[in-house]
C-alpha cells in the first residue's frame, strides 16, 4: 500500500473555523519551490477524510501536481508524475487514457493505491470509448459510454437539414469480467434526433451528448444524463426500451417544490446524474450554455430530487446554489457522501479560475468548507476521500476458538458485524482467528453461472493455527445495511440475498452457500465451510433473447460485388452470443455463412458473387435461451455512381450554394467535374463517397443554359455518371 507522504509546512490556526488563508509555497524548506498554494475557507467541521485532486498551471512558478491535502492545505502526498483516477466501488481507481491516433477515444484502466494498472477496459464490437464517464459494477462488471457517428439524411428530418450531416449519438455498452459485450443501446434506435436543443440543420452536431452513465441499485436499470436534449433518461436492460424521460421536450414528469420561473424547463444542459441508495437523484444542473444559445439562468446548482416513478413526479428535497452565483457552461459534479454531506465540483468555471476547486456543504445547504488556488493561471479539481483506503477496513480478531462456541467479532473500538458459531476445526488450541469487513466490492469476482447482483462489501476470515474449519456464520443485517430500506444496502431485499464463498481474496470463482434470513433477528445465516471471502449476492434482471435490430447493410442495399461485406447488428437488452446465416435464398436453405456462438456484433463476408440477391438474418443468444431471426435482404452489383442532382432543368444561381447528389456503392472518394456542353470547365473537388457535396456555384463560371455535372470513382474513371440533360447556371 502506498504510505502517505508527510511533510512538515508552516503550523496554520484556527479558531471556531472560519478560516480563510492563502499561503506560499516557496518559503517552506520541505516542498518544491512550484508548489501551489491555496485559499480555503473552513465554516464548520468537515467530513472525514482527505482531499484528492489535480492542479494545472499556466505559469511557470507554480507545477501541475496530483495532490492528497490536509483540509489545512498541508500535502499528504503529491506528484508530478504520477496520479490516481475517480475511486470505484471495488476500491481502484479509474483513469483513461487516449487511444493513440484516435482523437478523443479512450481506454479505461484500473490501478490500485500504489499507482499499479491491474486491469484495462476497451470498448467492444467495433467502438471505441469516450472519456466522460465509466462505472465499474459490484459484479465486476462494467458500463462504458461511447461517442457514435452516423452520416443522416437530416433533409428528410427537418427543413433546411444538410443531406448528409454527421450526427454523433451515444452507446452504452456493460462488458462481463471477460470483457465481453453483453449489453449494447444506441441513442439513435430509441431518443429522435429532433428532440436535440442543439441547431439540426449543422452539417455536424451531437444530438444528445450523454455524459453519465449510472447503473440504477434500486431495480438493476441504466440512467442517463443527457445534457443536449437536457432530460434525464432511464432505459431497460431486459429490453434496451426506454421506461422514463424526465426533463426535456418529452417531458413525463410533474415537478413538485421547483422554482417556477425556471417552468418548464426546471433542470438542464445538466451533468453527473446519480441515484443514491434511497432512490434519490442527484445532479449538477448546469442551466446554462453558450453552444446551443441558452443564457437566460445566471446560475449552476447542485440539486437533489425524490422520485415517485409510479406517478411520475419529482420533488426538489435539496439543492445548493452559491453566493454569490457561480454559472458553469460545461462540466460539473456532485457527489453525496456517506455522512449526508455533498461536494461540488464546478467544471469549466472552475478551470477558468471562477469558481472554487471544490465546495462542500452540509444536508441543510450551508457551505462548510471549500478550496481555490491562490496563484492567478492555477485551477483545480478535488474531491474528498479516506486515505489510505485501509483505514476503512474494521478487523476484529478472537482468540483460542473453541467447538461450539459462539464468537461475535465486535469490539468497544470496532464492530464487523459477523458472528461464529464454531462446528469443528483442526488445529491448535492456543489460535486466532481475524474477520476482516470492507466497504469495496470484491476484486476480480468469477461465478460459474449468470453473475448475480453483488453488494459493495465484502467479508474475509482469515485463521491462525487452524488448518480447517466448520462454523454457523451470521451477518447482522442492520450492521451491514440491508435490514431495512432506509438502510445503505435498502434496495436489497435481505429475504433474497446469498452469501457467496471462496477460499482466496481477490481470485477464484464464488460459490453460493446455503442461506437464510431470521427476520425476528435480522441475522443474515449461513454455513461456512472454511477460511477466505464472502460476499452478497441477489438476482440479477432476468434476460428475454428478443430478437437483434440490425444496422448494416440496409435493407434492399445495393452493395458492391467486389468488395467485402460487412454485417453489424445490435441486441435488444442482454446479448450473449448470436447467429448468423447469410444465404443466396429467401428460406435459407443454401447457406452462404453460419456462423453460431458469435460474441462479437461484428462480421465480415470476405466475397460475393456478382449480381446476387443475399438474405441474412440474426438471432441472439442469453440466459434466457435463444430468440427469433431479424432477416433482411441486399443484392450485388458492378461499382456504380448514379448521378442525382443536377440531373436537367435546375435553375442554380452563380454565388449561391446547392447540394450536388449522387447514389453509388463505392468507398473510396469521388471526383465532381463541371461540363458545359462536352466541354470540361473545372474540377470541383474530390470529396468522400457519403452521396453528397454541398457547391457554391462559381461567379468566375459563364452563365450559361447547357452545363452538366459528371462524378467518377478517384481510382477508376470508368466508373461514372452525367447529368442526365443540361441545368443551367443564372
Amino acid at each position: 500500500m502506498l504510505m502517505p507522504k508527510l511533510v512538515q509546512i508552516t503550523a496554520l490556526t484556527m479558531s471556531s473555523f472560519c478560516l480563510r488563508v492563502a499561503w506560499a509555497s516557496a518559503g517552506e524548506p520541505n516542498l518544491p519551490n512550484d508548489f501551489p498554494g491555496f485559499i480555503i475557507t473552513q465554516n464548520a467541521e468537515t467530513a472525514p477524510g482527505y482531499l484528492m485532486g489535480n492542479v494545472n498551471s499556466s505559469v511557470e512558478n507554480v507545477g501541475d501536481y496530483f495532490l492528497i491535502l490536509e483540509n489545512s492545505g498541508e500535502p499528504v502526498f503529491y506528484s508530478k508524475t504520477r496520479s490516481l483516477g475517480d475511486l470505484t466501488v471495488n476500491g481502484l481507481f479509474a483513469s483513461r487514457r487516449e487511444i493513440p491516433a484516435q482523437k478523443k477515444k479512450y481506454t479505461w484502466y484500473l490501478q490500485n493505491e500504489d499507482f499499479n494498472e491491474v486491469d484495462v477496459f476497451n470498448a467492444g464490437n467495433g467502438y471505441m470509448a469516450d472519456n466522460h464517464d465509466f462505472q465499474l459494477l459490484p459484479n465486476g462488471h462494467a458500463l462504458m459510454l461511447i461517442y457514435d457517428d452516423s452520416i443522416i439524411d437530416m433533409s428528410q428530418i427537418v427543413e433546411g437539414g444538410f443531406p448528409a450531416a454527421v450526427v454523433t449519438g451515444a452507446v452504452i455498452q456493460e462488458l462481463d469480467t471477460n470483457k465481453n459485450v453483453i449489453f449494447q443501446w444506441r441513442s439513435i434506435d430509441y431518443i429522435p434526433i429532433t428532440d436535440s436543443y442543439r441547431d439540426i440543420t449543422q452539417k455536424k452536431f451531437g444530438y444528445i451528448h450523454v455524459n453519465s452513465v449510472e447503473f440504477d441499485p434500486t431495480d438493476g436499470n441504466i440512467i442517463l444524463s443527457c445534457r443536449e436534449t437536457s432530460e434525464v433518461v432511464k432505459i431497460s436492460r431486459m429490453t434496451g426500451e426506454v421506461i422514463w424521460r424526465m426533463g426535456g421536450k418529452k417531458n413525463e414528469f410533474t415537478f413538485v417544490n421547483e422554482h417556477e420561473e425556471n417552468a418548464p424547463r426546471y433542470f438542464k444542459l445538466m451533468h453527473c446524474v446519480r441515484r443514491l441508495a434511497n432512490g434519490n437523484l442527484t445532479m449538477f444542473d448546469n442551466g446554462a450554455d453558450e453552444a446551443v444559445g441558452d443564457q437566460e439562468r445566471a446560475y449552476s446548482r447542485a440539486v437533489e430530487y425524490a422520485l415517485d416513478e409510479k406517478n411520475k413526479t419529482a420533488s426538489l428535497v435539496w439543492e445548493y446554489r452559491n453566493h454569490p452565483d457561480i454559472r458553469t457552461l460545461t462540466g460539473g459534479s456532485v457527489t453525496r457522501l456517506s455522512g449526508g454531506s455533498t461536494t461540488i465540483n464546478w467544471g469549466s468555471a472552475a478551470n477558468a479560475g471562477q469558481a472554487p476547486a471544490m465546495t462542500e456543504v452540509d444536508p441543510n445547504g450551508q457551505l462548510v468548507y471549500d478550496i481555490s488556488p491562490a496563484q492567478k493561471g492555477v485551477t483545480g479539481q478535488f474531491n474528498r476521500i479516506a486515505w489510505p483506503l485501509g483505514s476503512l477496513s474494521t478487523t476484529v480478531t478472537g482468540y483460542e476458538i473453541l467447538e461450539g462456541n459462539k464468537y461475535i467479532f465486535n469490539n468497544d473500538d470496532a464492530a464487523t458485524g459477523v458472528a461464529l458459531k464454531i462446528t469443528s476445526y483442526e488445529g491448535d488450541r492456543y489460535n486466532s482467528v481475524d474477520v476482516t469487513r470492507n466497504p469495496f466490492a470484491p476484486l476480480f469476482p468469477a461465478f460459474p453461472d449468470k453473475p448475480p447482483r453483488v453488494l459493495p462489501v465484502r467479508v474475509r476470515i482469515a485463521g491462525q493455527q487452524i488448518s480447517s474449519i466448520y462454523a454457523d456464520i451470521s451477518f447482522d443485517a442492520e450492521s451491514f445495511g440491508f435490514a431495512t430500506s432506509d438502510g445503505e444496502f435498502g434496495y436489497a431485499d435481505p429475504n433474497k440475498l446469498t452469501v457467496h464463498y471462496r477460499p482466496f481474496e481477490g481470485q477464484g470463482l464464488f460459490m453460493p452457500l446455503p442461506t437464510y434470513y431470521n427476520s425476528v433477528t435480522r441475522q443474515l445465516k449461513s454455513t461456512m465451510i472454511g477460511f477466505g471471502e464472502f460476499i452478497f449476492c441477489f438476482p440479477d434482471i432476468a434476460e428475454v433473447p428478443y430478437a437483434p435490430l440490425l444496422i448494416g447493410p440496409s435493407h434492399q442495399a445495393l452493395l458492391n460485388q467486389e468488395l467485402a461485406v460487412d454485417f453489424s447488428w445490435t441486441p435488444r437488452g442482454f446479448g450473449r452470443s448470436y447467429h448468423l446465416q447469410v444465404s443466396t435464398n429467401a428460406d435459407f436453405n443454401d447457406l452462404v455463412v453460419d456462423k453460431s456462438d458469435l460474441t462479437q456484433t461484428r462480421y465480415s463476408l470476405d466475397k460475393v458473387l456478382p449480381g446476387t440477391t443475399y438474405y441474412w438474418r440474426v438471432n441472439t443468444s442469453n440466459y434466457g435461451g435463444t430468440g427469433e431471426w431479424a432477416t433482411r435482404s441486399f443484392s450485388t452489383a458492378a461499382p456504380m455512381i448514379q448521378v442525382i442532382t443536377p440531373n436537367g432543368g435546375e435553375p442554380w444561381q452563380r454565388g449561391l450554394e446547392y447540394f450536388i447528389r449522387w447514389n453509388d456503392n463505392l468507398v473510396e472518394n469521388v471526383t465532381i467535374k463541371l461540363y458545359k456542353g462536352d466541354t470540361f470547365v473545372k474540377k470541383i473537388a474530390t470529396v468522400p463517397s457519403n452521396g453528397v457535396y454541398e457547391w457554391e456555384a462559381d461567379l468566375s463560371v459563364k452563365a450559361g443554359d447547357d452545363y452538366s455535372i459528371k462524378i467518377h470513382s478517384s481510382t477508376d474513371e470508368s466508373v461514372a455518371d452525367s447529368s442526365d440533360a443540361v441545368f443551367s447556371l443564372i
